[in-house]
């Protein structure tokens, strides 16, 4: 008797997905086509339309994927001791990071300013990675390695921000005789007890009081 295979319908959907990263880093998101990304993944397109409705279900899909690789990482930094080693553990993970995954974020940025239904994708990413930035913040506060009188969803919005024009730094060379992963940890510091806030203002009782 001959055993069923069992196929992880979850794990050859993000290969499926992860085919169309590759050909959208080397060409750009025109040439992920359905047939493109079968020759790349060695299945048929058969088997692209059984996991995908059209292009546009997949490059959906090549969008959530490119932020899963990033929640991996994040992931990989939950066994630091506290909320800012953890931070600036995922921080590190996160830049040296692969640059095709920066060059596929930014051509969907792209598209974002043109194309609502990416752009409503970007929006739900970036409001995500707020969350779990905020997230940290908030357990570093809590077991004394991160300012108190820091915002945390101010803080976790500057954090997104500055991972993103990181990234686009690294890939671009801008700034290359300066090394951008040291750069980071150093705006990091600011967020430690006792330090100057670098990278977010403090309390709002705080910030009212210096505008006067």
């Amino acid at each position: 008797m001959t055993v069923p295979k069992i196929v992880d319908h979850d794990q050859r959907r993000r290969n499926l997905a992860r085919a169309a990263v590759r050909i959208i880093a080397r060409e750009g998101l025109e040439a992920a086509t359905t047939r493109a990304v079968a020759a790349e993944s060695g299945w048929s397109t058969g088997v692209l339309k059984y996991y995908f409705a059209d292009k546009d279900d997949l490059l959906d899909h090549a969008l959530r994927e490119l932020e899963e690789v990033n929640v991996e990482l994040l992931h990989e930094a939950a066994d630091q001791p506290t909320g800012f080693d953890q931070l600036r553990s995922a921080l590190i993970k996160i830049l040296a990071g692969d640059p095709d995954h920066s060059r596929v974020w930014i051509a969907f940025l792209s598209r974002a300013a043109t194309d609502a239904r990416i752009a409503k994708e970007i929006k739900r990413g970036a409001d995500a990675w707020q969350r779990r930035w905020r997230t940290l913040v908030v357990k570093g506060q809590q077991d004394g390695s991160i300012r108190a009188d820091l915002d945390p969803a101010e803080t976790a919005t500057e954090l997104w921000a500055l991972v993103g024009g990181l990234r686009m730094a690294m890939l671009f060379g801008t700034g290359v005789d300066r090394p951008v992963q040291r750069d980071a940890l150093q705006l990091l510091e600011g967020l430690r007890p006792g330090a100057e806030p670098v990278l977010s203002s403090s309390s709002p009782e705080t910030r009212t009081q210096t505008r006067k």
